[in-house]
């Protein structure tokens, strides 16, 4: 018995450690996660997701796990998670919305999808599909640099990574 005590301990370590790689990054329901925006006056992404979604999971895994993506998100934004399926209430510019209204509200036509908002809690655009995490951390960048503003489009963000500051 006392033998197999450092194994079940290196399992465990080795679960803990797995299960740490994906929840580096502090996911707030959308009610509390507005409440955030407005405290601090971060943009905010809202990620629409279900439990049986593939790609969800696969931008879990590959995007949301990635080192710099998890930095930026924590650092600049204030990250929000929908599941499209739960019945979540939400409060949405006086309205009250269920987490599938919302998300048709929003123009969610599939999953997952990426919805941003500016620092005041408004609705700026969606990005639908799974998106890698080297182009995912080039859009962080360009939301949060509000390019969109200056009407300079991600692509020639993209070229030239710059919105003419």
């Amino acid at each position: 018995m006392k033998k197999r005590i450092p194994y079940v301990l290196a399992i465990i370590t080795v679960l803990f450690s797995t299960y740490t790689i994906y929840s580096q990054i502090k996911w707030y329901d959308f009610n509390s996660g507005l409440q955030a925006v407005k405290n601090t006056k971060k943009p905010a992404v809202i990620d629409f997701y279900a439990d049986w979604c593939i790609w969800c999971k696969t931008m879990d895994k590959e995007t949301f796990a990635n080192p710099a993506v998890e930095k930026k998100l924590s650092k600049d934004y204030i990250a929000i998670r929908i599941n499209v399926e739960k019945n979540d209430t939400i409060q949405y510019e006086n309205k009250t919305y269920s987490a599938q209204e919302f998300a048709a509200y929003c123009g969610v036509e599939g999953l997952p999808t990426m919805v941003f908002m500016d620092k005041e809690g408004k609705l700026v655009t969606r990005i639908p599909g799974y998106i890698k995490a080297d182009v995912f951390l080039s859009l962080l960048d360009y939301m949060k640099d509000e390019c969109y503003k200056k009407k300079v489009s991600f692509h020639e963000y993209m070229q030239q990574k710059d919105c003419g500051k």
